[in-house]
């Protein structure tokens, strides 16, 4: 099996070594600046020690099995040009909502699968990168076609060493991965701390507390069950991810875009759509928005 993983930042990175070096048929692909690089090999030190030389390509390569690890804005643009064989499955990795929606408009949901990503993983140079924490991948579609080849991806993840579950309800696991970005991604990128401060100060755990209590709310009203207490489900990955940087904490020390608008940013647009109020959501929003308006 061809497995393709599209994108060398931080999640790509750490994907195609570990896949690579289980003996896997890797291709990454990146942007042509980092190919020479990544041609030197991938390494993943911290929880996982891995070091692999996929291949690597500067523009979409064929493939069975193709991992998205971009940012949410860029996935339309990461599927556009995929060469596909009659069972290729592509699954999305990313925070928020929306993104597999977005790649299934573009190359049609019966090849279109969600992957949500609990894990820590840090940046630090093209081709190297290091995993503070991993939990587990949850794989799931909303397509029956699409779900019917799911163990593909299944099998090629628990080759590499990594934990993964099919979801019977992958948008119920989409909304529980959330709760823990709204508490967690915003508030740590407008202050600068790590996860873990945001349980020790009292000021900050209220404000996660009622950013994902808002959430919640919005969840219910829009007919999504969970298997979770949203704010418990976050306290427990703030205690799990402690010493974690967000991501988006990265990327706006970065000068980076954020990915706001399908995390905090998107509870308030559902919310205002089933007639709930998100202040608190809506001034985090504000604020992140300020941040990146400062480094444009």
């Amino acid at each position: 099996m061809k497995i393709s993983v599209i994108g060398a930042g931080a999640l790509g990175t750490f994907y195609a070594a570990m896949l690579a070096a289980s003996g896997q048929d890797v291709t990454l692909v990146c942007r042509p600046k980092y190919r020479e690089a990544l041609e030197k090999g991938v390494q993943v030190d911290g929880v996982f020690q891995a070091t692999a030389k996929p291949r690597i390509s500067d523009r979409p390569v064929p493939a069975d099995l193709v991992f998205t690890a971009v940012k949410s804005y860029d996935v339309e643009a990461a599927v556009e040009g995929l060469s596909f064989n009659p069972g290729t499955l592509v699954v999305v990795i990313s925070n928020g909502l929306g993104s597999d929606e977005a790649a299934a408009a573009k190359i049609g949901s019966c090849r279109v699968a969600a992957g949500v990503s609990y894990s820590g993983v840090v940046f630090l140079e093209p081709g190297r990168v290091h995993v503070a924490g991993y939990t587990e991948t949850v794989l799931g579609s909303t397509d029956p076609g699409a779900r019917d080849r799911l163990d593909m991806a299944l099998i090629a993840l628990e080759k590499a060493g990594l934990k993964a579950r099919i979801a019977d309800d992958i948008r119920a696991a989409q909304w529980e991965k959330l709760f823990a970005n709204v508490g967690i991604n915003a508030i740590t990128a407008i202050t600068g701390l790590k996860n873990g401060m945001l349980l020790e100060i009292p000021e900050l755990k209220a404000l996660v507390t009622a950013a994902v209590s808002e959430a919640g709310e919005v969840a219910r009203a829009a007919g999504i069950r969970v298997g979770v207490d949203p704010v418990e489900q976050t306290y427990r990955v703030i205690r799990d991810t402690a010493g974690n940087r967000s991501s988006m904490l990265q990327d706006v020390t970065k000068g980076k875009r954020t990915e706001i608008d399908v995390l905090n940013s998107k509870i308030a647009e559902i919310g205002r759509a089933c007639g709930i109020p998100t202040p608190v959501n809506d001034t985090i929003t504000a604020l992140i928005r300020g941040i990146e308006h400062r480094h444009q």
